[in-house]
């Protein structure tokens, strides 16, 4: 299995970079959700901490993957119709500015309020913007309706148009995002 892209298949790299943000997207979106209705206690804070460092993480890579496109270009997508083909490329603009927008926002969320963003106490982000309680309100803000509405909702759109091409379309759309070849048609 080649780790580079080729023009009809991902490679290693961005098969493991998509499953891995991915999954770790889904799980920081409904962490997030669940400790926004925690009462303050120690726990919360734990989670909290978390949260931020796996934000961070996530946003490395991010930053890994957008490096490799440069590297290793994705092949084209599959799609019927040129309408599905933009979709695609919509839902997954969205998806590229939530992975950034999202642990940007609460780095910053952070630091308005006065706290640091610590990765498991391996190392301490640098301070983005000054401690202040209207970047830290803009930055919630930010935080909780991409994580709560856009997201979830271009996340379902891009499992949904993957579903649509494997079960409808019967393309090799989602085999080649597992590694595997397309289903005999």
């Amino acid at each position: 299995m080649s780790m580079k892209n080729s023009a009809d298949a991902y490679g290693l790299v961005t098969r493991a970079n998509h499953w891995i943000s991915g999954l770790l997207f889904i799980g920081l979106i409904a962490l997030g959700i669940y400790m926004a209705g925690l009462p303050k206690s120690p726990g919360k804070f734990e989670l909290y901490d978390i949260h931020k460092a796996l934000g961070v993480i996530l946003l490395g890579l991010v930053v890994i993957r957008l490096i490799w496109l440069k590297v290793s270009p994705n092949p084209a997508v599959i799609a019927s119709k040129r309408s599905e083909e933009v979709l695609a490329h919509i839902v997954r603009g969205f998806l590229y500015l939530g992975l950034i927008l999202m642990p940007l926002s609460g780095w910053m969320m952070s630091n308005a309020g006065g706290h640091e963003v610590s990765v498991f106490g391996w190392f301490i982000m640098p301070q983005i913007v000054p401690e202040n309680e209207t970047i830290g309100g803009i930055a919630k803000a930010v935080h909780a309706i991409a994580g709560q509405f856009i997201l979830p909702a271009a996340i379902l759109l891009h499992i949904a148009g993957a579903w649509k091409h494997h079960f409808v379309y019967k393309d090799a759309t989602l085999t080649r995002m597992l590694g595997r070849k397309a289903p005999q048609e």
